[in-house]
């Protein structure tokens, strides 16, 4: 079995966190007897744009091919006109996979099925590469592609028509499922197959990150629609309490602003990106883990640190409340400073041991999670 995936979610050499829980997926595969893959992970490109943006100055730098472990990852660009939506970014990324499949596979077409990580634009740009080469389409669906895309109705339209040629979506939580039956979706197209982590990594045995004072922690891109700005106005009526943010973003200077401005710049502490292993070790010492976000698909923050045994504070958006209950955290209906600041307080309620928090998520594992996506994929080659 030949996969190709395309996405543009997938770690590499200048990104190695960017996409992470996609490659945990597909790594997890590779140990099945019979299972190849290739990766092409396009980079959006626009003339002189390197200048202006040091993102697009980042892209500019992207090696063409790079091997990470034993698979070949391709990054290939693919012309795109920042800022305007109209623009077909799809059609562009599709046209730059086609043009170096030749790299890929030098004796001609030797893929059998096309595996597209993202629906928009990633999965469209895939279906069009599926349907030119007449193979197997299998999505997935990870979160904003559903929650955010959909409500566009020049992409709803293209995703529909890639979901309609595709022998099954996969969908990381219940709530992505049942947003796509609202909008038609066949639900025997449909296939829920939710995160895992890997037990060797996040574990009840992990040591606490040494540090001295106890502290809370916030994991996650530094955007707008993680709410890490709710959780510092949280810390503002918490006095005395720690707070840990990991992650980097466009909104980092902004939140160093606000944590100086109401006081409380020596009580937060933030970190850019740390390795899976020391990632676990924060983990493992925080108090609990936050996540205010306002959209999402299954978030990996919330089954890492409840697989070390660390309650999770966390609002209600997609699939959190299929693995965050009272037996293991707060799930809060409301997303503000106060909701989140009554739940800090609240937590000396939960009785929970570490071993009793990571045994409600024990049978989510990259093993389990592999197999299951395994089957997909031979369902769809008949």
């Amino acid at each position: 079995m030949e996969i190709l995936t395309l996405t543009t979610l997938y770690p590499n050499i200048l990104q190695p966190r960017h996409g992470i829980f996609v490659k945990n997926r597909l790594c997890a595969m590779d140990a099945i007897e019979g299972f190849r893959r290739k990766v092409i992970a396009p980079v959006p490109h626009f003339p002189m744009m390197e200048i202006m943006s040091e993102r697009y100055r980042l892209y500019e730098q992207m090696p063409f091919h790079e091997i990470q472990g034993n698979i070949d990852i391709f990054h290939p660009k693919y012309f795109t006109l920042p800022g305007l939506s109209f623009f077909d970014n799809a059609t562009s990324m599709a046209n730059a996979a086609e043009n170096i499949l030749g790299d890929l596979y030098p004796g001609g077409d030797d893929f059998d099925l096309v595996d597209g990580q993202y629906l928009y634009p990633d999965g469209v740009a895939a279906f069009k590469l599926a349907k030119n080469h007449n193979k197997p389409l299998i999505l997935t669906a990870r979160g904003s592609d559903v929650n955010y895309w959909m409500d566009n109705k020049k992409a709803r339209q293209k995703i529909l028509e890639a979901i309609d040629y595709s022998s099954n979506v996969i969908c990381v939580s219940d709530a992505l499922k049942q947003s796509l039956i609202d909008y038609g979706v066949d639900e025997n197209k449909i296939t829920v197959i939710i995160n895992g982590v890997d037990p060797s990594v996040f574990n009840t045995s992990v040591e606490a990150n040494p540090l001295r004072e106890d502290y809370f922690l916030s994991v996650g891109n530094l955007i707008p629609l993680k709410g890490h700005n709710i959780t510092l106005n949280a810390f503002f009526d918490l006095s005395k309490t720690r707070l840990i943010i990991i992650g980097d973003g466009v909104e980092r200077q902004n939140l160093k602003k606000q944590a100086e401005n109401l006081g409380i710049k020596g009580r937060v502490q933030f970190i850019k990106h740390v390795d899976q292993n020391k990632l676990a070790e924060f983990y493992a010492g925080a108090k609990a883990t936050i996540l205010m976000s306002s959209m999402e698909g299954m978030p990996n923050v919330v089954l890492e640190s409840l697989a070390t045994g660390t309650p999770v504070i966390a609002c209600d958006v997609g699939g959190v409340s299929e693995v965050l209950n009272e037996q293991n955290g707060f799930l809060l209906d409301e997303r503000s400073e106060y909701a989140l600041s009554n739940a800090v307080k609240s937590l000396e309620n939960l009785v929970k041991s570490r071993d009793d928090i990571a045994e409600t998520v024990k049978d989510f594992r990259w093993d389990n999670v592999a197999a299951r996506q395994y089957e997909v994929y031979k369902k769809a080659l008949g």
